[in-house]
């Protein structure tokens, strides 16, 4: 045993466990390698007590320490011998920090582990050490900046949607292997708010759920508007308008009695609005997130069950009115959800404005799409296509959707000849079937194609069955298609490519703070920085000669755009909105009401066991002959999936050619290694063509290059 553990035992006041350590031969060399051994910590320090301050040293002393060579690199004032070449050879922070990182096994878990913990370090180092002056400050401005975003996740989010009782819920629970996370079975409950599911990244294994309520003045002017419907609906004699749609999974009666139970008949909006009604969720009036942690799943989902299912038949109170979304963690699935979140959607919109704005942006975040359905109703049931339908809008342009799947659920529900011994034959058959119906039918969804660029690997169809995935009392595991939609999420996950760049990212961020060691080099400095700019002007002025080619054409396309919407807007406005296809024209005057009332959207109060009617939207019917006008040419330049654009093959190939400089430049190379691994390089390229389509004024586009120089 050397000195060093001796001393830190000394200085935590653990001495009587200094023999202990002696005898298991733990030296300064494998010391802080006991942090999250417990079995090792067990029989080096038995009572809890000590042990827990054992614990919490340890985790203080690996977090504050740093390597000496990179805790000489961080002040950018130091200084290196005179000629001496900075290969990475000759510097130590490349031969021995970083080794780590860049060996032939990028992409393994550990590796990210270790590149996280040695970024934290240096990120430690930044916060605690004063800057002694100006150029000092910018400098570790820059790098804390360069940090966050090499820290900040860019997560794929799948967005699940499907109609009540398609089998989200379950479908979800089998995928992650949670035989009881989000409540499913109940036929007469429903889910009714978003629900996000991740991965817990801590140590600590819990399930945890945070939940967002709507503001309090947001459900009054929801209550306000329920309330004078109710009134309005009283008073009319008009017959009840038709509808298009399938039976509501709530309407706005079952809010009112969710969360007010009898004391919600005939009461005024004050009333309904007193804190005695909320007690029970003090955070929703205090405009706070509640949060739960449990050890398992079905704790877990008994604390949410209240704030996300809608239960006709329930006679406890419901909180889900007031939900506008909830976040779930769970731990132990990292292989699947790391750099992924599920978003189990409801189908719609909400008529709460902040719940449907949430809709709407959660949707144009998509990166995968699935639409679930049963299978025996997976081609004829309106609702599934209609979801997709009314979705492919934010999808589509400006949106980041790649991909889209088809899940046909409850594949087991079948009927059969059991003397034949025929079922899984059945079964199997029957997926067959409904798959080239399903891809049939998406084949013919014009408004998709009109969006999408489609591919091969655009769309999908699976059929499954989460029931006989656990029982396995008929089909086999993969025959019940879900193995296939976990491998699907491994490959969207791609945790190898994830590490691969954080690692690269963070080699490039430890050579430019050596490289800044360096203090000999202001004419090479100077010269680099020139060329750089060059290269970087050059670029700019070849991709701004395609942008001003996608600038006019659009520019024509909108233009035929609103010229058509003005020639057409009355007889837009009657086929779309006022009295569209396969209504009868009643209830007018409400119609128009509702439109000036809710700035040109159309919002039909929803009664129980009516059909639900669609939200028609004004404005958007009207923008359609320039929506419609611009689809291909969006596609040409800006296509979802695929690198055919000539937009985005300027981006791709775009390089400041670094390599070069570094033949001739050696004595910056660790500057130069920064910028290859910098994928933010490509942010001067976007913000250009923000600017050129007059998104963005500002002259943000040399600020990466700008602020490198200014700190070389």
């Amino acid at each position: 045993m050397d000195n060093y553990v001796k001393r830190k035992l000394q200085e935590w006041v653990l001495s009587e466990y200094i023999d202990n350590f002696k005898v298991q031969q733990i030296s300064e060399t494998n010391f802080k390698l006991l942090l999250g051994e417990e079995k090792a910590l067990e029989a080096l320090i038995p009572p809890w007590g000590p042990r827990l301050l054992f614990k919490k040293k340890l985790e203080e002393l690996c977090n504050n320490y740093i390597e000496p060579s990179t805790s000489a690199m961080l002040s950018p004032c130091g200084t290196s011998t005179p000629g001496k070449r900075n290969t990475d050879e000759a510097n130590p922070l490349i031969t021995n920090t970083p080794k780590r990182l860049r060996g032939t096994s990028l992409g393994r878990a550990d590796d990210m582990t270790k590149g996280k913990q040695i970024m934290k370090r240096v990120k430690g180092k930044l916060q605690s050490k004063p800057a002694d002056q100006q150029s000092s400050l910018k400098f570790k401005e820059f790098l804390s900046y360069k940090i966050k975003v090499l820290e900040t996740d860019k997560k794929e989010v799948v967005g699940v949607f499907g109609k009540t009782g398609a089998g989200k819920s379950l479908l979800i629970n089998s995928i992650l292997d949670q035989r009881n996370l989000l409540p499913s079975g109940d036929v007469s409950a429903c889910t009714s708010v978003m629900i996000q599911v991740e991965a817990n990244m801590t140590r600590d294994g819990k399930y945890t759920a945070e939940i967002e309520f709507i503001t309090q003045e947001e459900w009054e002017e929801e209550l306000q508007s329920i309330l004078a419907e109710r009134k309005s609906e009283e008073g009319s004699d008009d017959e009840k308008e038709d509808s298009d749609g399938d039976i509501d999974e709530y309407d706005d009666a079952d809010k009112i009695y969710a969360l007010y139970r009898e004391d919600g008949n005939e009461a005024s909006v004050n009333n309904l609005m007193d804190s005695k009604h909320f007690k029970s969720i003090p955070e929703f009036l205090l405009g706070k997130k509640k949060e739960f942690k449990t050890s398992q799943a079905e704790e877990l989902s008994r604390e949410l069950w209240r704030y996300l299912r809608s239960d006709r038949l329930s006679n406890e109170q419901q909180y889900w009115p007031l939900v506008k979304s909830v976040t779930i963690k769970i731990p132990n699935v990292k292989d699947l959800l790391e750099h992924i979140v599920l978003i189990d959607l409801p189908g719609n919109g909400d008529c709460n404005k902040s719940r449907d704005e949430m809709w709407k942006l959660v949707v144009g975040r998509c990166t995968t799409v699935w639409i679930v359905s049963e299978i025996n109703r997976s081609v004829a049931e309106k609702e599934a296509w209609e979801i997709l339908d009314r979705s492919v809008s934010y999808l589509g342009h400006g949106g980041q959707c790649r991909s889209i799947s088809f899940i046909c659920t409850k594949t087991d529900n079948i009927c059969v000849d059991y003397a034949m011994n025929k079922e899984r034959d059945s079964i199997l058959s029957r997926n067959e079937v409904a798959k080239e119906k399903v891809e049939e039918k998406f084949n013919k969804q014009t408004k998709i194609k009109e969006q999408f660029n489609i591919d091969k690997d655009f769309f999908q169809v699976f059929t499954v069955s989460s029931k006989e995935y656990r029982k396995n009392s008929v089909l086999q595991p993969e025959d019940t298609e879900i193995p296939k939609l976990q491998e699907f999420l491994r490959n969207l996950n791609d945790r190898r490519t994830k590490t691969s760049d954080y690692i690269s990212g963070a080699y490039g961020i430890l050579s430019l703070i050596q490289g800044a060691k360096s203090s000999d080099m202001t004419d090479s400095k100077k010269e680099v920085c020139q060329v750089l700019e060059k290269k970087l002007k050059e670029g700019l002025e070849t991709l701004g000669q395609s942008m001003d080619e996608a600038y006019e054409a659009f520019e024509q396309c909108l233009s035929r755009g609103v010229r058509q919407s003005v020639e057409t807007c009355e007889k837009i406005a009657k086929d779309k909105v006022i009295e569209p296809k396969g209504t009868n024209g009643r209830g007018y005057h409400k119609i128009l009401k509702s439109l000036c009332k809710n700035n040109g959207v159309y919002k039909p109060i929803r009664k129980k066991g009516q059909k639900r009617q669609r939200e028609r939207n004004l404005n958007d019917s009207l923008a359609s002959c320039m929506r419609d006008l611009s689809n291909e040419t969006f596609k040409k330049y800006f296509p979802n999936q695929g690198k055919d654009s000539s937009i985005n093959d300027l981006i791709d190939n775009f390089t400041l050619d670094t390599n070069s400089l570094v033949e001739e430049h050696p004595e910056v190379s660790l500057y130069l290694t920064f910028l290859k691994t910098e994928v933010g390089c490509d942010i001067c390229i976007h913000s250009k063509l923000l600017e050129r389509f007059n998104y963005s004024k500002s002259s943000f586009h040399f600020r990466l290059l700008s602020d490198f120089c200014a700190i070389m």
